[in-house]
């Protein structure tokens, strides 16, 4: 336990919804189990790319004059953003409401023409990459897809029009550019409309490509359903508000910490991601 130790001293500040903390031999098992407030080592990382829908967009509901509702993606709350002034990093966000895998291939890949000024993922290569992505893949019932038939690892192109297909085909368009980049991939938390399935297809990124790695927020994030404590604090209707996607930018950059702590040998040469310098 004495890691733990030394990361509370160097942090000052923790955050609680502690579940899953320890196994039955005392080893951390939960690596957001006590959420840091301090980057850790995710602050290596110069430039990173956001991958996602609304919830990666800052996105907040109002209320228009005639009681209707609007949404507006507020980039600068997202927790992308947020991640970035607490790093000194610059980053951007590829993301936009109503966001799904496929749609994401043609609007800020293939033809960029997206609501974040037609951005264009292609153009500035980055150290690292998150993607959160299945929320609306999820509604509009985009099919699943199988892993093992849907991925084609010499051309992605070639890969199925389903949610494993495009959201593999995103990773290896990353790959394209940057093939050293490192990839972070999240699971869709615990809620009513979760569907664990999409959320498989996530995890088995990490096993199929190399430089992918899973923050799982099913497993061990708190439960965002209806009525629970995180979203009775941290939503406004069906969107985070501005302590909610800093409170999430708190939990990345924890687990992103955790999985480099980890894994120390495969972050070694990340100030050489992009340029021609190798060890």
């Amino acid at each position: 336990m004495s890691g733990i130790v030394v990361t509370l001293l160097f942090t000052g500040t923790v955050l609680g919804y502690a579940s899953n903390n320890e196994d039955g031999n005392g080893t951390l098992e939960n690596p957001i189990a006590v959420v840091l407030q301090q980057p850790g080592f995710c602050s290596i990382f110069r430039s990173w790319g956001f991958i996602g829908d609304s919830l990666c967009s800052g996105e907040h509901e109002y209320h228009k004059s005639d009681g209707s509702k609007g949404y507006a993606d507020l980039y600068e709350y997202s927790w992308g953003q947020f991640i970035c002034y607490a790093t000194g990093a610059k980053g951007d966000n590829y993301s936009q409401g109503g966001e799904t895998a496929r749609g994401w291939i043609e609007r800020f890949w293939n033809n960029p023409k997206n609501r974040n000024n037609n951005i264009d993922a292609k153009a500035e290569p980055k150290q690292a990459y998150i993607i959160a992505l299945g929320v609306n893949d999820t509604y509009k019932k985009h099919p699943v897809g199988n892993v093992e038939s849907d991925i084609n690892k010499n051309d992605y192109t070639k890969n199925a029009q389903t949610y494993t297909g495009c959201y593999a085909g995103i990773i290896q368009r990353i790959q394209s550019i940057q093939p050293d980049a490192k990839i972070f991939v999240v699971t869709r938390p615990k809620e009513e409309s979760t569907n664990e399935a999409y959320n498989e297809v996530v995890r088995r990124m990490a096993d199929i490509f190399k430089n992918v790695y899973v923050i799982d927020l099913y497993k061990y994030a708190p439960s965002y359903s209806k009525e629970d404590d995180f979203r009775t604090k941290y939503f406004m209707g069906g969107h985070l508000n501005a302590a909610g996607y800093q409170y999430t930018a708190w939990m990345f950059m924890t687990y992103i910490d955790w999985i480099i702590r980890h894994n120390l040998k495969d972050f070694e040469q990340v100030a050489f991601i992009g340029t021609d310098y190798k060890y």
